[in-house]
């Protein structure tokens, strides 16, 4: 994602409504048009597949930045490409066998077990497969039939999830170049000759 057309970079001075204001009209809100459906499709993409919290994350975090004779697609999440090529897992390749990334251990950090615990909050998972058994992740009290988290059961679950993430790999969300490929590129191309071109015949014409 090299080309200004669609470079992700990590810093932006304005907020997207200050974009929205300037341009408004011409070249400029062309470029803004073909960004904003890019990102509306790298969303869609990142939304359909999302199994945790950062990859929702980055979705929301994609904006436009204008820049001279162009436009950027910007983040902050730096981890925006390992969502987009996928991660090879410490001993499987075939999730993304294509991808430069590969997990190198089995270790979990902290925010990694964070995201998984809150995938099964919000998936509304009610068992787990932890080592090789079938666990509730909830017990109910007879009485009441009130249900109550089983905290270090479901922190295993995250574990397990994690772990299993780390063996068998990422799959590629390809996010990026149904939105800012050749394709996409080429709807760019024909919008800005489109305008270009109704601006010269003006010109002549005065």
């Amino acid at each position: 994602m090299a080309s200004s057309a669609k470079d992700i970079g990590s810093k932006y001075g304005e907020s997207l409504q200050n974009f929205e204001t300037e341009l408004s009209s011409g070249i400029d809100k062309i470029y803004l048009d073909w960004a904003n459906t890019s990102i509306q499709i790298m969303r869609g993409i990142i939304t359909r597949k999302a199994r945790t919290k950062q990859a929702s994350t980055l979705a929301a975090d994609l904006a436009p930045k204008p820049i001279k004779l162009g436009i950027q697609i910007i983040t902050f999440q730096d981890y925006w490409d390992f969502v987009n090529q996928g991660v090879k897992g410490v001993f499987n390749y075939n999730k993304a066998p294509r991808s430069e990334y590969q997990f190198r251990n089995l270790g979990v950090s902290p925010d990694m077990l964070k995201s998984f615990k809150e995938y099964i909050a919000r998936t509304g998972m009610k068992t787990a497969k932890i080592r090789g058994k079938r666990k509730s992740l909830y017990k109910t009290n007879r009485k009441t039939k009130e249900k109550t988290a089983k905290m270090d059961v479901i922190e295993q679950a995250a574990m397990s999830l994690a772990v299993a993430t780390k063996i068998g790999g990422i799959k590629p969300m390809n996010f990026v170049e149904p939105a800012v490929g050749a394709k996409r590129l080429k709807v760019l191309n024909r919008a800005l000759s489109k305008e270009i071109g109704t601006k010269i015949k003006l010109s002549i014409i005065k």
